[in-house]
């Protein structure tokens, strides 16, 4: 018993060992994002209302561009584990190439979008103050990007103590950077919340500077740095790739569609959907590093040759999250009004609507909370098998023709209201936990390998 239980405990310490930087470090990047919030908060409601919302429509932009990145990390960690470096450090190359042009139509759309929205009808001092954001913002889409895989590319090679310092660095940096260009100390220039935009901005690029720094230092001991005839492996990253942005895409459409139809349900109902999905959001943080984790771990393993290892990597990396994931379900049912009360006044009468809608959005939320936390472990794991095109067509149907189509269902002709939109969230993050789980299954079942067979990707 001993000798099956030592190689699992020796996986766990692997892939915590990955994980713990990664949740970090994506803890960091929200810290941010809070810290920009409470400062410009201090402007008024419009400055607020305007960087709120650039900072959505930036962070969506760059998600989605970074899911089509996200490939780098398999494919280098694939190669790393085969202990072939050098094309371990093409595919970086190549993301970068990818970066750099998919930051372009970022700035093209971001550049756009205040015309469309004072077409839309917006107030136009709201338009101006958003046009004032998203024109400083844009400029980090490269770094944003750039950033990103590098950061993969240091994760398949297992340096997470980086991947978590310089993120964490930046986190007061860009408060004092944030507080001057806001309100003009520290001898710069009063930009109000440009200057939030700004603040983020430079961030992403002393991000971008500060990996760059750290790799061209390792890479006079390590030939994982040296990149050439990276324009070959741009279509292996693109096949692999899109798939995920897709997905990514479909799962956060998703949520966004929800709470624009949430709206309609009143100012209560968005406020207390809004509330409850940035602390689950806020929760998500430490499954998605696992995520991550799971991803290099199963393409590393396979580039070994190890497919046994592989498969406990993928199955130990969704039982750890799941375990999280349990944990903040008893979270956020044991304590939904202490959590309620870090944002709003619990005694104040006008707030009771909002507490009322946010403590049972809550008890859905726990109930959904370990679906999504396997979906997308198993997602990551399954990307290790360079398996994304399944994955993408389950997300579709289970986000969107059962998720979405079932809480419009409940919520409007059933007559349920907003809780219906959220029981639709927890069935499709259940179809698709369940979906995903079974091909990681089917996947991951142990078969003959021959010779380069590791190396094929997944058959969809």
């Amino acid at each position: 018993m001993t000798i099956d239980r030592s190689p699992i405990a020796a996986e766990i310490r692997a892939t915590l060992a990955v994980a713990a930087p990664l949740a970090a470090a994506n803890l960091a990047a929200q810290a941010m994002q809070l810290t920009n919030a409470v400062i410009v908060g201090h402007l008024g409601a419009v400055p607020l209302a305007a960087a709120g919302l650039g900072v959505v429509l930036y962070a969506t932009l760059c998600m989605l561009c970074q899911g089509v990145l996200t490939a780098v990390a398999p494919l280098a960690a694939h190669a790393i584990g085969a202990d072939d470096r050098a094309t371990a450090g093409r595919v970086a190359g190549a993301g970068l190439v990818i970066a750099a042009a998919m930051a372009a139509p970022i700035i093209v759309i971001l550049t756009a979008v205040p015309d469309l929205l004072r077409a839309l009808g917006y107030d136009a001092e709201l338009a101006a103050e958003i046009e004032r954001f998203l024109h400083a913002i844009r400029w980090g889409a490269p770094g944003f990007l750039g950033s990103a895989v590098l950061r993969l590319l240091l994760v398949a090679s297992f340096r997470t103590r980086i991947v978590v310092a310089i993120p964490v660095i930046a986190v007061p940096i860009n408060a004092v950077l944030s507080w001057g260009l806001v309100f003009g100390h520290l001898g710069l220039p009063a930009l109000g919340s440009a200057g939030a935009g700004c603040a983020n901005a430079a961030m992403h690029w002393l991000t971008l500077c500060g990996f760059a720094v750290y790799m061209a230092a390792a890479s006079r001991h390590n030939s994982i740095m040296r990149v050439q005839r990276v324009f070959g492996e741009i279509p292996r990253i693109l096949r692999l790739g899109l798939p995920i942005g897709a997905s990514i895409g479909l799962e956060i459409g998703v949520f966004l569609t929800t709470g624009v139809f949430m709206g309609l349900f009143g100012a209560d109902a968005l406020s207390a959907h809004q509330l409850v999905f940035n602390i689950v959001g806020f929760l998500f943080m430490v499954p998605l590093g696992i995520t991550q984790a799971a991803t290099v771990r199963v393409a590393f393993q396979l580039g070994r040759g190890a497919p046994a290892a592989a498969r406990r990597a993928g199955f130990v990396a969704v039982g750890l999250g799941a375990l999280f994931m349990v944990a903040s379900a008893i979270l956020l049912l044991a304590a939904p009004r202490a959590l309620i009360g870090a944002y709003l006044d619990l005694a104040d009468p006008r707030n009771q609507p909002v507490v009322a809608i946010a403590v049972r959005l809550f008890a859905i939320a726990a109930l959904f909370q370990v679906f999504d936390g396997v979906q997308a472990i198993a997602a990551g794991a399954l990307r290790g098998y360079r398996d994304t095109a399944v994955p993408m067509v389950i997300a579709a149907i289970g986000f969107w023709a059962i998720g979405f189509a079932g809480g419009w269902l409940l919520a409007f002709p059933f007559g349920v209201g907003p809780i219906g939109l959220w029981l639709g969230l927890a069935l499709g993050l259940g179809v698709v936990a369940t979906a995903l789980t079974l091909r990681l299954k089917s996947q991951a079942r142990p078969a003959p390998v021959t010779g380069s067979a590791v190396d094929r990707p997944a058959a969809a």
